[in-house]
C-alpha cells in the first residue's frame, strides 16, 4: 500500500453523519419522556 492512496472519507463521513443523527434523536426522544414525566 503507499503513501499516496487516500483514505475512503466518504464512507467515514456518511458514518459520522449517520452517528450524530441518531445521538440527536435518541436525546430528544429522552428529553420529551423526561419532561413529560413518563417513567414506569
Amino acid at each position: 500500500m503507499s503513501q499516496n492512496e487516500e483514505q475512503p472519507k466518504g464512507a467515514l463521513t456518511i458514518v459520522l453523519i449517520y452517528l450524530v443523527t441518531l445521538v440527536a434523536l435518541w436525546s430528544w426522544v429522552f428529553l420529551t419522556l423526561m419532561e413529560r414525566g413518563t417513567t414506569r
